[in-house]
């Protein structure tokens, strides 16, 4: 699954968000930035899987691209792999 992130250099590294899961983290330097947000990824989309919920539509990339608040941000994209299905025990 392929996921817009948005990176914007901090004091400390770089900070990231998912806009469309509503996830923000960050790393001390872009490559750590981008594994961050494929963990928290990761982890969010398991918790939709084992809540039995669907995962939010994502946005096309030009709404993001278009809306000022993000104006001066670094986008690009990171895949990551669609959750297993659990087997019921």
């Amino acid at each position: 699954m392929r996921f817009l992130i948005m990176l914007e250099q901090t004091v400390a590294g770089f900070a990231v968000q998912v806009p469309d899961l509503a996830i923000v983290t960050h790393g001390q330097n872009i490559e750590a930035a981008k594994q961050a947000a494929c963990q928290a990824i990761r982890i969010n989309l398991e918790a939709y899987q084992e809540a039995g919920q669907e995962v939010p539509e994502r946005q096309a990339i030009e709404r993001h691209l278009k809306n000022p608040e993000f104006r001066d941000l670094l986008f690009t994209c990171v895949e990551v792999p669609k959750p297993k299905k659990k087997i019921a025990a």
